[in-house]
């Protein structure tokens, strides 16, 4: 549509957050009643939100991000950041996604794989409770993710991302469900539960399983006492020791094994404590899992007429797709603005190239027919235009299309 801004500086015209009566809103609430835990689950849910107005671009479908401990305030964060990172002023370092926070009902419960009497730092009354992990994830793949599924254009690709206890329910997941999610990102872990039991696993199960198309980052935060560094810490016996040096053992342990398929990636950040590492550990992660999603496009070049590489978008995509598992395509608002653009300049055939990308890869989309006919009709070519006029309006009538329709059949 000519109605779409063509500056290259908003090449992907996505807002951060949706805009309703001058408040700022980066999800909503929703929940579900579990019959495994016996109780409501609210969460929280954030779409990636896009500036068009409804039915001009086609639907899309997102991975989605499930975040433990996934309170108001931490899914409030996190969100914000995938979403500026996925799309917002032009930033396009991640997939846009869903993002799924899971606030808690019973911390320890349901993120503790295994019951124990006593543990470091955790009363008694909470160790009375723990060991609900196995529940939980069943939770998770039983209820939630159906549910989610079934309810939001979710893509075939989930991240799982939890610190501390959340940390320690994601490595389970890991070794003990390993299809469940596509990448998942371990903060800080709590690796020395029940005398370090996961720990033990972890040894012999990164040995011996298959963790293909698999991703996995590990954060480890300075949780060690002054003046020690993370080679002296690993030789040290004191019990306050005992969280970091569980989980430098772990990461050791994943870059050894580098036959077992797992992508696996590790960072020690020496300037932020346990408390707080998780924000810049998640982007640092996410950048990390999608370090093949960002796309250096050549826009000084690429509007020349002597430029003869269309195909690059094509072909980035292509190994977009293939890491991610599912087809996935060229954004229909990037190759809508870049066949403008090339419109603008005369360069019709390139302009087709891409207009016909988007007819192809989007045929539900209003705008992709739309803006072929308005390509068609600055080459004059009045029957094709008539045609995908008369397409666009068939998928959703728009008064602009209706016009421009009108007009272009009374042309002689």
């Amino acid at each position: 549509m000519k109605s779409i801004i063509l500056s290259i500086s908003i090449l992907i015209s996505i807002s951060i957050y949706a805009q309703t009566n001058n408040t700022i809103v980066i999800g909503k609430g929703d929940s579900v009643y579990s019959t495994i835990l016996q109780e409501n689950r609210k969460i929280w849910i954030h779409m990636p939100d896009t500036t068009s107005p409804d039915g001009i671009f086609a639907k899309h479908h997102y991975p989605v991000v499930y975040l433990l401990d996934g309170d108001e305030n931490n899914f409030t964060t996190v969100a914000s950041m995938i979403q500026a990172a996925g799309g917002g002023g032009g930033n396009i370092s991640f997939p846009q996604m869903i993002v799924v926070g899971i606030p808690n009902t019973d911390r320890t419960r349901d993120l503790t794989p295994t019951h124990v009497n006593a543990a470091p730092m955790l009363d008694s009354m909470s160790a009375a409770h723990s060991g609900g992990g196995e529940n939980f994830i069943s939770f998770m793949q039983k209820e939630l993710i159906p549910h989610i599924d079934s309810l939001y254009p979710t893509a075939p690709y989930r991240l799982l991302i939890g610190h501390s206890f959340g940390g320690l329910t994601v490595m389970h997941v890991l070794l003990n469900h390993t299809s469940l999610f596509n990448a998942l990102v371990a903060i800080d872990p709590s690796m020395f539960w029940d005398d370090q039991k996961l720990l033990k696993q972890a040894t012999a199960v990164l040995a011996k399983n298959n963790f293909e198309s698999r991703s996995l980052f590990l954060a480890v935060a300075n949780t060690m006492a002054k003046g020690m560094d993370t080679l002296q810490v690993q030789t040290d016996t004191d019990m306050m020791s005992l969280h970091i040096r569980s989980i430098l053992q772990l990461g050791h342990c994943l870059a050894a094994n580098t036959k077992n398929g797992l992508a696996f990636n590790w960072k020690y950040y020496p300037e932020y404590d346990h408390g707080a590492v998780p924000l810049v550990a998640a982007y640092d992660a996410i950048r990390s899992i999608f370090a093949f999603y960002n796309f250096n496009f050549p826009y000084r070049e690429f509007f020349d007429t002597a430029f003869k590489a269309d195909t690059i978008l094509t072909a980035h995509y292509k190994i977009v797709s293939k890491q991610m598992g599912y087809k996935v395509f060229p954004p229909e608002q990037m190759v809508n603005v870049l066949g403008y653009q090339l419109m603008g300049s005369k360069q019709f055939g390139r302009a087709l190239y891409f207009f016909k990308m988007n007819t192809d890869n989007y045929p539900e989309s209003f705008n992709a027919y739309d803006s072929m006919g308005d390509l068609y009709d600055a080459m004059s070519d009045k029957k094709q235009a008539i045609a995908a006029y008369s397409k666009a309006l068939a998928l959703r009538d728009f008064p602009d299309t209706h016009n421009k329709l009108e007009q272009l059949k009374k042309r002689k």
